[in-house]
């Protein structure tokens, strides 16, 4: 991999992650000690959610869920907004469980765009997340994928219940480096 700043993203994402779960369900995901730097993005386990940014840097960001995982998310989310015990979703695949995954993902992808302006002074959009029930693995492609191939990256998390969710991101390649004023 060459140098690119792929990490100093990740690092933003990942703390987006962890502070939009502490605050929308009142859980604490912690992250891996460990980055690991892979050779491709996509949609694993049994919830994938993923959207692509795109500006003044650009890449795609893909979360992907354990089922027990999005569904411990969700509950505790949904408790913590007041939904009666009996209408709160049992099974990972429930509409309510895909449509608060999609939900907290837009709120992460929003979360990490503002901290990236406030960093680097760099702006980015976002389409809307996609969230997909996975029954087989399958791999993404970013549009400005180069010969060299992109920087990509994956930080996995766990819940409180010990169940793991993890966030695979790909950027464009690119290398921030401060201007003097």
């Amino acid at each position: 991999m060459s140098e690119t700043s792929i990490l100093l993203v990740a690092e933003i994402f990942k703390k987006s992650i962890q502070e939009v779960i502490a605050r929308s369900c009142n859980l604490d995901v912690p992250a891996a000690k460990t980055a690991q730097i892979i050779p491709n993005v996509g949609i694993s386990k049994e919830i994938g959610s993923f959207v692509s940014f795109d500006g003044d840097y650009s890449g795609l960001m893909v979360l992907n869920f354990e089922g027990e995982a999005a569904l411990e998310i969700v509950t505790t989310s949904l408790k913590v907004m007041g939904m009666p015990a009996e209408d709160i979703p049992s099974h990972y695949l429930s509409d309510d469980v895909v449509n608060t995954i999609g939900e907290l993902t837009n709120h992460i992808i929003g979360k990490a765009r503002t901290t990236m302006q406030s960093t680097y002074d760099l702006t980015a959009h976002s389409n809307i997340p996609a969230v997909v029930p996975v029954t087989a693995p399958i791999g993404l492609v970013f549009k400005a994928a180069t010969l060299d191939g992109n920087s990509c990256v994956r930080i996995v998390f766990r819940t409180p219940q010990n169940h793991h969710f993890h966030m695979e991101m790909t950027t464009e390649p690119s290398l921030f480096v401060p201007l003097l004023s």
